[in-house]
């Protein structure tokens, strides 16, 4: 693949932003890879390893690429700070709604800036967990503004395309309100059972143990800071759980066969997809 952009900048160079220079740079995308990373250890892994060609302190002034990969309660501040660069900027946050409106507060929103979340990740971090493949196949979810370009727009689908992305657009509250569900309240309830499980366990565990708890070994700063930023859809969707669960429960206290099975069976029939139904 030809070069499109002539330098990309990756501000926060570990699992995803180490993951996107990984993958830029095996499809040719950009010409040069600059990071920008506070953690000496992560930056000197990065450039030893050549995921990006030089480690600076600031966004150049000549990328026309730059991606925020840090965490979402950060990115608002990178965004006012660069609302006046000529990149396009994008970010890969999980929550949308607060961060457009973090920057909102503060200036008009940038005609350069274009929310992203690609939802693709691990329960690993730092950029020794990069993977070059993390984007293939995955869905990013674009969450424009009212004031963001077709051409920064176009420049960032064009990013996420090359590197073998499929993309959707939402608007962020739609997107903050999907996701509260299919990724955020499965962590929550991951570390919530976590809490109950001791070591005495751990010897008579099998297949469904592994692939409920896999995510409650995720980063509990950068989780908690998610579900502060998402609080109100996060405990929306917490509630509704509830209310599904205790059903369950009392299905089982009733030894109400009938009830029960339903709803074990509507559940599965969901999970094997449409053609199950």
């Amino acid at each position: 693949m030809s070069e499109i952009f002539h330098k990309i900048a990756i501000v926060g160079v570990g699992l995803i932003g180490g993951s996107l220079a990984l993958a830029l740079r095996q499809q040719g995308v950009a010409s040069t890879l600059v990071g920008i990373e506070n953690n000496a250890t992560s930056a000197q892994w990065a450039l030893d390893n050549g995921l990006v060609d030089e480690v600076v302190d600031q966004v150049p002034s000549d990328a026309n690429l730059v991606a925020l990969c840090v965490p979402s309660d950060l990115v608002s501040d990178w965004v006012v700070r660069l609302a006046k660069h000529q990149a396009a900027v994008f970010d890969v946050g999980s929550v949308k709604g607060p961060i457009v409106s973090a920057v909102a507060c503060q200036i008009d929103l940038p005609e350069n800036f274009v929310p992203c979340h690609p939802i693709s990740g691990s329960e690993k971090s730092g950029p020794e967990a990069a993977r070059a493949d993390l984007f293939t196949d995955s869905m990013v979810v674009l969450t424009p503004t009212e004031n963001t370009s077709q051409q920064a727009l176009e420049s960032v689908l064009k990013c996420w395309h090359c590197l073998g992305a499929q993309t959707s657009q939402l608007s962020p509250q739609d997107h903050d309100s999907a996701l509260a569900l299919t990724s955020h309240l499965p962590h929550l309830l991951a570390f919530a059972y976590m809490q109950q499980v001791e070591s005495k366990h751990l010897g008579l565990t099998g297949g469904g143990y592994r692939d409920f708890t896999r995510i409650a070994g995720a980063n509990p700063e950068l989780w908690w800071r998610i579900f502060q930023l998402n609080k109100e859809e996060v405990l929306t969707a917490l509630d509704t759980f509830s209310v599904n669960l205790q059903a369950l429960a009392q299905n089982i206290r009733d030894a109400d066969s009938e009830s029960g099975i339903a709803a074990i069976s509507a559940a599965a029939n969901k999970r094997k997809g449409p053609e199950a139904e």
